[in-house]
């Protein structure tokens, strides 16, 4: 960190459960060096292309144990990413059989609750997991940029335009957009800098 002047975690993808004590180490230190840390949460679903889970994949666990993780470690600041986080938007049960799923979004999806309570996470909207899970429910992935425009991160997993461009035809109020697309990550990276 000081060497180099790394100023995040990276996107962790380990053969670790998430809330493990070797992991809660990890995040523990990432925390006091103020890195935050991007969490890809995936789960082990079977598209038909042989056997899961791949032994050279890692699903880390569920929803459930990055939540204790984030629980146990508040001074880390968690980036959920990928797609096994952002099918927790909706209350369906889809989220553990399809990467991706679609329609409207069902009440009682884990997602938004877990941003309400935890000051320590925030969410990435990179690749195609948070687009789509945005996209499944326009109205409803509005309100929710709107609700957490102060917790979510632009990011370019891909390189096209299609989240960007997306963003754009929902014509957020400026405040709002600008905090997505880069406050949001200027104010997360000053304040660790900032910060001994």
């Amino acid at each position: 960190v000081e060497i180099h002047g790394v100023q995040v975690a990276s996107e962790l993808k380990v053969r670790l459960p998430f809330d493990d004590p070797d992991a809660l180490r990890l995040y523990e230190a990432c925390g006091a060096m103020r890195l935050p840390i991007t969490i890809h949460l995936d789960y082990p679903i079977d598209h038909g292309h042989g056997a899961y889970p791949r032994p050279n994949w890692w699903y880390g666990g569920s929803l459930d144990a990055l939540e204790r993780a984030v629980a146990a470690c508040p001074q880390t600041v968690f980036i959920g990413h990928a797609p096994g986080f952002w099918a927790h938007i909706s209350g369906d049960d889809r989220y553990d059989k399809e990467s991706y799923p679609s329609g409207p979004v069902l009440p009682n999806g884990r997602l938004a609750p877990m941003m309400r309570q935890y000051r320590n996470l925030y969410a990435d909207l990179s690749a195609g997991s948070g687009l789509r899970a945005l996209q499944r429910d326009r109205d409803f992935g509005r309100d929710f940029l709107l609700e957490f425009q102060d917790k979510l991160l632009f990011g370019r997993d891909y390189f096209d335009s299609q989240l960007m461009d997306f963003l754009r035809t929902l014509e957020l109020p400026a405040e709002a957009f600008d905090k997505i697309a880069y406050q949001n990550a200027e104010r997360l990276l000053s304040s660790y800098l900032d910060t001994p």
